[in-house]
């Protein structure tokens, strides 16, 4: 299952800190999770960014997001994930829907 999480970092947390934690969680190879493929993992200057990752289910992602925040409390500022799919599959699965409803 695909996941998409918005991400913004914490401004309460300083820049040394924040490298610690990512060089502390990465080079560990903590992050990822075990179960969790990352497929895009993408951030602005201005300290925000997205994540897609494929997933099992729902607590690998909640797990592999509470790494970080047990690495460096108040890491994030906020985050928001949803399951997500292909635009394709989102068309199609209209499609086929409204051809299959009774009107």
């Amino acid at each position: 299952m695909r996941f998409i999480t918005y991400w913004e970092l914490s401004e309460d947390m300083t820049l040394e800190e924040r490298s610690e934690i990512a060089q502390k969680l990465t080079t560990s190879h903590f992050f990822p999770l075990q179960g969790v493929e990352i497929v895009r993992w993408d951030a602005t200057p201005d300290g925000w960014g997205v994540l897609v990752a494929e997933a099992d289910d729902a607590a690998a992602i909640a797990n592999a997001l509470n790494a970080w925040r047990a690495a460096g409390r108040g890491f994030f500022r906020l985050t928001k994930t949803a399951p997500a799919m292909p635009v394709q599959a989102t068309i199609a699965g209209a499609t086929d829907l409204l051809t299959s409803v009774p009107v």
